[in-house]
């Protein structure tokens, strides 16, 4: 009997199928870096500073604030965030963080020495609000 050059080996089928599947499953993870690989997470450092902009993003969310001097000399830090979720959670969506507004942070440094930091905790002293990572 002639086999129809269109049949499908059902364990070829199976193969595909685990194969599109656990792609799909990784997708993901590859899209949610290390916290480790990028920031020291043995140590921590406190900056006050002034936000510039506020990014409300998946999979970490990003705060760029302006430290020291005034606006012409002032060192740019970049801070890193959980995701949208894990914020909300706390309280902090949309419009919670402004330009303009002073925050203390407290977190890991940048590996590459740059001025960033993955935020352990945040605090804004005009009303009390309180973040920490969990």
């Amino acid at each position: 009997m002639l086999k129809s050059p269109y049949a499908v080996n059902p364990m070829r089928a199976q193969m595909i199928a685990m194969a599109g599947l656990v792609t799909l499953l990784a997708a993901p993870l590859a899209a949610h870096h290390s916290i480790s690989r990028h920031y020291r997470t043995s140590e921590d450092v406190g900056v006050e500073g002034v936000v510039v902009e506020v990014l409300l993003r998946n999979p970490h969310s990003q705060i760029r604030m302006a430290v020291g001097g005034d606006s012409g000399d002032a060192a740019v830090w970049m801070l890193e965030l959980d995701d949208i979720a894990d914020l909300a959670k706390q309280g902090i969506v949309a419009g919670t963080l402004r330009a303009g507004d002073t925050i203390v942070v407290e977190g890991n440094p940048a590996r590459d020495g740059s001025n960033s930091l993955f935020v352990q905790r945040l605090h804004r002293p005009s009303d009390g609000l309180d973040y920490e990572e969990d």
